[in-house]
């Protein structure tokens, strides 16, 4: 019995692959944003659609999948992040970062909490959320619309960081919500632990490669593969080390190695970047089908038309607003501001800790607020596929109407 449901098990695996390499297929092919078919497949496949995966299908095991995952997306990101580029990128970059994000994080808790009326803990919770627009959308977007360089460094930059900063800021309001116990300077105290131990873990696993691939002789024939393996352990090995200690630690750990080793002068960098882009595919396509898959209607539907307004008031009235207040005299033209405005899509981040967070309050003894967890979930998937439909599906329509992209650049 236990061989049957193993090879069920593998060939649901290997379906789903499957299904994310077409997904890969069809947006190379039809140049749109993957994500799009990737929501796709998930929804058809899960409880919604043919009801091949449900939430018991891959059980306490999606959580590390998904952070996993999490950790290789986020390290390919930012192991392509030049430091150079970033310094010299417009100063939006560091407004958005910081009151860009503060000004999200709070206008979305007004949002939330006025429309759809949960408590300010699920409100703030939905917020931290969604701050991060995030990499594992914004990347496949960048791969078929090019636009100008200081442009995608914005919107990479403001996505790797918001990533990790919103994750850690939600599971210290997580951590604070179900403690009812936390002072003030708490919330300080767990979200500079937590960043604090990301970032140093991810320069000893960066080091300490750094050391391996220079300073060790290896053989020619095999210094290329092991260069390539060795960059995606310090991915699986700094996020694990880091978020044994602390929770969410681990993708500033990933963050921080990919940042430092991709500017370092590493062999074979070229043959390790190439090698990071597929198997981000890959994880980045499993990842987001198994999540869709998941995804629920009934809770989508549930938030009625007030959950329609949140996502409206988020994409039509905050976004453009925070973009346009940042990038006010940072060297971006209306037009490309205009499209910062409009691209904005949440991805898996958001999607994975809020379906933990909502299994944690809907299962613990006793259930702590499953009403709530009802409406963390539902406006949380709601908003991602929303602005993923829309934004990432008509990104390059946008970007051509306005004439942002490269070949229309007037500069």
């Amino acid at each position: 019995m236990s061989i049957h449901v193993d090879l069920d098990l593998v060939a649901l695996v290997a379906a789903v692959v499957g299904l994310g390499v077409g997904a890969q297929f069809l947006a190379a092919k039809y140049r749109v944003p993957s994500v799009l078919f990737l929501i796709a497949a998930g929804v058809t496949v899960g409880p919604e659609g043919l009801g091949i995966i449900t939430t018991d299908t891959f059980g306490a095991a999606l959580s590390t999948i998904v952070g996993v995952s999490v950790a290789i997306i986020v390290f390919e990101g930012s192991f392509r992040l030049d430091f150079e580029t970033v310094s010299d990128a417009p100063r939006a970059v560091w407004w958005l970062i910081t009151v860009g994000a503060a000004t999200t994080f709070v206008g979305t808790a007004l949002t939330v909490r006025f429309l759809l009326g949960p408590s300010w803990d699920i409100s703030l919770l939905v917020a931290a959320l969604l701050v991060a627009t995030g990499p594992t959308v914004i990347t496949p977007i960048l791969a078929v619309v090019p636009v100008r360089e200081a442009v995608a460094t914005t919107l990479e930059t403001e996505g790797i960081v918001n990533d990790v900063t919103a994750a850690i800021l939600a599971i210290v309001l997580f951590k604070a919500m179900t403690a009812r116990e936390l002072a003030p300077r708490g919330y300080v105290v767990l979200f500079a632990e937590r960043l604090g131990m990301g970032i140093a873990t991810g320069l000893v696993i960066a080091a300490v490669v750094w050391v391996l691939l220079t300073r060790v002789d290896l053989p020619a024939e095999a210094s290329p593969q092991t260069a390539r393996l060795l960059t995606l352990a310090a991915a699986v090995v700094a996020f694990a080390i880091a978020d044994s200690v602390f929770s969410e630690a681990g993708i500033a750990a990933a963050a921080t190695a990919g940042f430092v080793l991709g500017n370092l002068d590493l062999p074979h960098r070229e043959s390790i970047l190439q090698f990071k882009r597929d198997v981000t595919l890959l994880v980045l396509s499993f990842v987001f089908i198994a999540l869709a898959a998941l995804l629920e209607f009934s809770e989508l539907v549930a938030l009625g038309v007030s959950g329609l307004a949140v996502v409206a008031v988020l994409t039509i009235v905050l976004r453009p607003l925070v973009v346009f207040a940042s990038t006010a005299g940072g060297g971006f033209s209306s037009r490309e501001r205009l499209f910062l405005s409009f691209v904005g899509p949440r991805g898996i981040i958001p999607a994975s800790v809020a379906t933990l967070f909502a299994i944690r309050l809907r299962t613990g003894s006793p259930p702590t607020d499953p009403a709530g967890a009802d409406v963390l979930l539902g406006t949380v998937f709601l908003v991602i596929l929303v602005t993923v439909v829309v934004e990432a599906g008509f990104a390059g329509q946008i970007a051509a109407a306005l004439g942002v992209t490269r070949s229309d650049d007037r500069e």
